[in-house]
């Protein structure tokens, strides 16, 4: 608890904008987070619009579920990740190259061109191998 002599306002967190030697200090029993807003001030989240307009969704509808992912060669998850109404795998836009791997059948390869702001959906049957 942080008490501002300068205003002799009280701060249970330790934002204290006052005068004095606390002026903006973020410290006190949460340190420098944040609890009101979840985050920690010097590292706020980004509200880049370049960030969000730029990105779109792959949703993977492929069997086995627990096979392996990989975009442009990069393990992302499991195709269980990604196959409901609300999980998608986010990409920037563009194209890429996705592997869908698992030990008992032949590695799925396909490509991919992600358009920002909408979803793709991909459907799909791993072979078995002999």
């Amino acid at each position: 608890m942080i008490v501002s002599p300068a205003s002799g306002g009280f701060y249970p967190w330790g934002f204290a904008y006052g005068g004095g030697a606390i002026a903006g200090y973020y410290g006190g029993y949460y340190g420098a987070y944040d609890p009101w807003y979840g985050w920690f001030p010097a590292y706020g989240p980004s509200y880049s619009s370049f960030a969000y307009d730029e990105e779109g969704a792959l949703r993977l509808k492929v069997k086995p579920a627990n096979a392996s992912v990989y975009v442009d060669g990069y393990y992302v998850g499991v195709v269980d990740d990604f196959d409901g109404v609300f999980q998608r795998l986010h990409l920037e836009s563009g194209p890429h190259r996705i592997e869908v791997r698992s030990p008992q059948y032949e590695t799925l390869t396909f490509d991919v061109r992600i358009t920002p702001d909408e979803t793709t959906t991909y459907r799909g049957e791993m072979v078995r191998l002999p």
